[in-house]
């Protein structure tokens, strides 16, 4: 089971963390034109804390399909 335990809102981006019933730290975090994921053990709290204020990046690679708009 996951249990969401707070949602960061931060100036670049948001940031959901939750808790594993396995003990691991999930973060999920987004902003307007981008997102990314990562899961970290209870033992590594202070490398998850720094993932989750860490801005996303500006550049990024976007997958597209036919007949989709492109921006």
């Amino acid at each position: 089971m996951i249990t969401t335990k707070c949602v960061i809102q931060l100036p670049s981006h948001v940031a959901h963390i939750a808790i594993r019933d396995d003990d691991l730290i999930q973060v999920f975090k987004y902003s307007q034109r981008s997102c990314d994921f990562d899961v970290f053990t209870t033992r590594d709290s202070f490398l998850a804390s720094d993932y989750i204020v860490e801005p996303l990046p500006s550049c990024y690679y976007r997958v597209t399909f036919p007949g989709e708009d492109v921006e």
